[in-house]
């Protein structure tokens, strides 16, 4: 077992470096919980809208749902995207069963194979880092505990067909998107999607949007703005968004997927890392968002996440 997550590790390093993502296979979450998920959040969004009222996101604890308007990245559009954030695994704080029947049974299982494969994910890269491979794996032990002491977010979200030739309430002339860029503000990021389609990246020390492909069963990995730091940027944190497609068929579908966000402990102390060098080729130069001024030192990580979050959130 060791030596498969020094190996996880070291592949998982040298993605993150030269591409700053990655796709994992054979990670054991079964597609059939994701296909679970999507449809009871399809049956929450079909809710009257005074019964999804009472499960908005609560901006503390970043629990509930987030419906299109409530967060921004891209001021310039309209961004039709539903989402659920999960910090809690108490049912007292999901949809009521006789609401969406059976939304704690499937969204808790799923929660916890995500956070299990964090975990793994987490002692990979000590591996990777040099690091004994409880060094990080013990910055992020309180993810989904409900004791507010982590971050940590499993998120559900539907984006809705696009209305014919971007046309809005009364004729008027909407331009629409499904998600701003921007980075994710997080240790990394975990993402299940379905076929739809629609993600892009602009790789490390590029300007392009790159479409980001569909490989079934593949969770995709992406560094977070934290981890980004800690490693002085060798592995970055890219810009990323999600596009309408072209073609009527296309604009005509929803699209699901299940992104879960690994955070450390709020207090975490994250120690220097001292990494081995690039492997080659190196990657190109990467400057450093504006908003990222937290390096490898003592990391309140709960400073971080609230600026970014008053950043987004309406």
């Amino acid at each position: 077992m060791k030596s498969v997550v020094r190996r996880i590790g070291q592949q998982l390093f040298t993605a993150l470096s030269t591409k700053g993502l990655a796709m994992l296979v054979n990670h054991g979450v079964a597609e059939e919980k994701l296909k679970a998920v999507y449809a009871d959040l399809d049956n929450f969004c079909a809710l009257p809208e005074g019964c999804q009222a009472q499960y908005l996101r609560n901006p503390i604890s970043n629990h509930g749902y987030v419906k299109p308007g409530m967060e921004q990245f891209d001021e310039t559009k309209k961004e039709l995207r539903h989402s659920f954030n999960i910090t809690t695994l108490s049912a007292a704080a999901m949809p009521a069963q006789e609401e969406v029947p059976e939304f704690t049974q499937h969204a808790v299982p799923l929660a916890h194979d995500l956070t299990n494969l964090s975990r793994v994910l987490l002692q990979a890269l000590g591996y990777a880092f040099g690091l004994p491979p409880s060094t990080l794996l013990s910055c992020h032990s309180h993810m989904l505990q409900s004791d507010g002491c982590n971050a940590s977010t499993m998120r559900i979200l539907y984006y809705p067909p696009v209305p014919p030739e971007d046309e809005g309430p009364c004729y008027e002339h909407v331009t629409y998107t499904r998600c701003g860029a921007h980075s994710d503000r997080c240790t990394f990021t975990l993402v299940a999607q379905d076929s739809e389609g629609g993600l892009e990246v602009k790789l490390n020390g590029s300007d392009k949007w790159q479409s980001v492909g569909h490989l079934p069963g593949a969770i995709l990995v992406q560094t977070g703005e934290l981890l980004a730091s800690w490693t002085t940027n060798l592995l970055p944190a890219l810009m990323h968004r999600v596009v309408v497609p072209s073609g009527t068929y296309a604009r005509a579908r929803g699209r699901h997927c299940v992104a879960f966000f690994c955070h450390p402990d709020n207090e975490a102390i994250i120690p220097p890392l001292a990494l081995r060098p690039a492997p080659v080729p190196a990657p190109p130069a990467f400057t450093p968002h504006t908003h990222l001024t937290l390096h490898h030192r003592l990391l309140n990580a709960a400073h971080h996440i609230q600026k970014r979050f008053r950043e987004t959130y309406a």
